[in-house]
């Protein structure tokens, strides 16, 4: 069981009202869904613009990076 940590983000967090973070049980991932392509995560569930992870913290600690910037998103997971 995952045990989530405090990662004390004392800056204005309102980029995270633009996400919808899901967890699939079957699959064991933490699933981080744009707002504005909700509808179709349900349709197309390996939708690129979804990320993934089997760490709820991870996908926090990237949103708070790039503070929900898609783009920026793709950039660092792509330069690791």
């Amino acid at each position: 069981m995952e045990t989530y940590q405090d990662l004390e983000f004392k800056d204005d967090m309102s980029y995270l009202y633009d996400w919808v973070l899901h967890f699939n049980p079957y699959t064991k991932l933490w699933s981080a869904v744009p707002r504005e392509i909700y509808k179709e995560y349900w349709d197309k569930h390996d939708h690129p613009n979804v990320l993934r992870s089997n760490k709820l913290q991870t996908l926090l600690e990237l949103l708070h990076k790039s503070k929900g910037d898609v783009e920026l998103i793709d950039n660092m997971i792509t330069k690791a």
